[in-house]
Parts: C-alpha cells; structure tokens; sequence
C-alpha cells in the first residue's frame, strides 16, 4: 500500500469532537485513507465500533433520506446510541444538505458519535461550510505526490533534506539519481492517482486513466452537478490540458467554445471545484505596474492532462509547461494555494513562482536543462522588495548547486527539500 503522508496530520485529531473532512478528487485515496483510520481506532480500542457508509451509492439512498433514517440504521446494526459509534462516511456531499445534516447529528450525539467523511466536490463542501463552522477540520488529500511515489516503488521512507544543508542533498542525489530520473519519467507520463500507480503495465495505466475520466464525466459532471452542454465542457477540459503554464483568457475562450462568459466561469469554477484544475493568482502589490489580472492554469495531474491529449509519449514530457507543472504540484504539497502566486510586470519581467509567506518570499523559476542562470526577473525584484527576505531558487534538469545566493535544484529534487 501507498503510504500517505496526510495520514500523520489527520491521526491526531481521530476520537476528538471534531468532525473530520477529507476533501479531494474522486480515486485519490479518500476510501483507503477512510480504512487507515478505521484500522487505527481499532489498534487503539478492539471494542470500538466504526460503520462505513458510501452515500452516493443508490442503495444507500434511503438511509440518508433524514438523520431519523440514519439513526435507526445505526441503531439496528450498532446499537447506537446505547453504544458509541465512529461513523465514516464517503462521498458525504451526496446527502441532501449535508452540512445541516451533519451539524445536527454531531450536536444531537456529543460524545456519542465521532464523524469522519470524505468529500470529492468542494463547491458542496463549501456551500455546507456555514453549518459546520467550529465543528469540522479539513484535510486535502492530494494525487500521490513524486515523494511518497519514490518511496513506495524503493520500498523506504526519505527524509526531508534541508535546503540549507547542500551536502546531504548533493550525496542523496549523487547515490539515487538515475532511479530518481528513471521514476520521475513515469510520473510525468501517468501521474499520480493511487490506481495507476499500482497498476505495473502501461496500456493498463492508460485504461484506469480512462475509466477515472468516464466516472468523473458521468458521476459528477452529468449526474451531480448536472451540466447539460457536455461538449463543450470536454472541449475545455482538452483546451486547458494543452495550455498548462499560461495564463486564461476568458474571452477567448468563451469564444472558442461559442458559450457565454457566465457559462465559461461556471466550468471553471467546477473543475477547480472537483479538484481537476487550479488557477494560480498573480502576485501585486502595485497594480498600476503589476500585471495582470489573469490566473495561470495548472492541472492536478499530469497523468490526466496526458490522458486528455492522448500523449504519452515520454519525450514529450520534458517541455518546460509540464516541468512548470511538476513544481506547482509540488509546491502545493509544501504550502497553501493562496501563498502560490505567479510574477509579472508590464515591461515584461516574469517570475514563474512567488511563495508569499510574509515578509519572508520565496522566488522560483523553472530553467528545465543542464545549464542555467539568476534571470534578471530575480535581481529586479530583490531590488523591488529589499525589504523582504528573499529566497532564490532555480529549478534545473540535473544541475545541484549554489552560487550567488541562488539555489540551482534538479526538479526531481524539489519533493524533498525543505525551505
């Protein structure tokens, strides 16, 4: 199994008054991770009883038509609430009104019933938010990132390398290059959905790829959120596969689509929403100089964007948009999506990466070859903001080193740093 480091936050909290909420794409992990923690309250108490129920499944559907209906199934089975229960419940942003209905059993059973769900649609999780205000905690669970993909086909567990300590990054990267390289090809090429991972043959990893695709279209887009011009939704999925790295153009696109600007933000909207794309915003504090206001997209995995384009050719997969794309991903793993912003000004000087963290700024940019520079972006914001600290990094193909400040960091050593 796939070990996921998400499981070491979200342990802590199990058997607290907290409802627990585990939101990502649909077969991220969410089930698995859902049996991780059942395993877990069982090694901490055998007696325990923890139900799971899968509420978009149809047969579940009169079990969660009123919290009534539910009690009385716990009731039959668990001997709830004569006996405490630990309820975990997938996919939970099916039930009608989840939040309310949420929010009145947990007050209803307080220290009765600990409840654990996992949600694959953050626009239901967010419109149910206002009821679970102070009574829920969330977790992201993310594709498998290229660290924990390392360390489940090496059979071992790395540690985080400080970045400030360049000797242990250079002598790890020294002893596991080639299988790092070797293994970051596979992930550029299928991505990270736990399924394909697992999956030895490629044309197998293809077809998973496909059947993720086809639930996805069918469960959420058709059948949940009931979007009706399924063409052009396809389309756009296709469009912003192939236009990773660069900025949206959202009248050009409702253009190209032939569908309304509302129509178009709407779509957006869902696929950030069902944790397919993400739009990084533009970092400004000057907004007569700073431009502009249009996001970058960046798709959350790249098995899919592959998938979408029907390209898995692996030499393809060295161009500096899905190496850009590799370092978002990453960084994600390692801050909030609101610190990762882009840079931009109006005379052209660019920046690929700003992570906001205060007064403290972190600067990357993706140089994806053996041999690079400090780009003047770097020295003309340093002088912009001198009154932040400023970390620089460029991120390389095989180039460790650094010089002038600057650290030079192969992109397949970038999961294992800490800055």
């Amino acid at each position: 199994m796939i070990e996921r480091e998400v499981i070491k936050k979200i342990i802590p909290w199990i058997g607290k008054k907290k409802i627990l909420i585990l939101k990502g794409s649909r077969q991220v992990g969410k089930t698995t991770l859902l049996a991780v923690i059942k395993n877990e309250i069982l090694k901490k108490d055998k007696s325990a009883r923890v139900a799971y129920l899968l509420a978009d499944d149809i047969d579940n559907k009169p079990i969660f038509s009123s919290p009534a209906a539910l009690e009385a199934y716990l009731k039959q089975l668990y001997d709830f609430p004569d006996q405490p229960i630990y309820l975990c419940l997938d996919e939970f942003q099916a039930i009608k009104d989840a939040g309310l209905f949420l929010k009145n059993l947990s007050d209803k059973y307080q220290g009765k019933l600990r409840i654990i769900a996992s949600g694959s649609s953050s626009l239901e999780i967010t419109k149910n938010s206002e009821f679970l205000t102070g009574r829920a905690i969330s977790f992201d669970i993310t594709r498998v990132s290229f660290k924990e993909f390392f360390n489940y086909s090496k059979k071992t567990e790395v540690k985080t390398l400080a970045a400030r300590k360049l000797n242990e990054a250079a002598d790890f990267y020294q002893a596991f290059a080639g299988e790092l390289n070797i293994l970051f090809s596979e992930y550029m090429v299928f991505g990270g959905y736990p399924e394909v991972i697992t999956t030895k043959k490629k044309e197998e990893k293809k077809i998973v790829l496909d059947s993720i695709v086809k639930t996805y279209i069918e469960k959420d887009v058709i059948n949940f959120l009931k979007i009706e011009n399924i063409t052009a939704f396809n389309n756009l999925l296709k469009i912003l596969a192939d236009q990773i790295g660069n900025l949206v153009n959202a009248h050009e696109l409702s253009n190209t689509l032939n569908i309304s600007i509302n129509t178009l933000n709407k779509y957006l909207e869902i696929l950030q929403g069902t944790y397919l794309f993400n739009l990084a915003r533009p970092f400004s504090t000057n907004r007569r100089s700073e431009i502009s206001k249009m996001p970058k997209i960046f798709i959350l995995d790249l098995g899919l964007r592959n998938y979408l384009l029907r390209n898995f050719e692996a030499n393809d997969m060295v161009k500096g948009s899905l190496a850009e794309n590799f370092v978002y991903l990453t960084l994600l793993e390692k801050f909030a999506k609101e610190q990762i912003n882009y840079y931009r000004t109006i005379t052209g000087s660019e920046i690929d990466f700003i992570v906001d963290l205060g007064l403290e700024k972190i600067i990357f940019e993706v140089k994806y070859a053996s041999k690079a520079k400090e780009p003047l972006a770097f020295r003309n914001y340093s002088e912009k903001y001198n009154k932040h600290k400023i970390k620089k990094i460029i991120i390389t193909r095989d180039l460790l080193k650094k010089e002038r400040g600057v650290l030079y960091l192969p992109a397949v050593m970038l999961p294992f740093v800490k800055f």
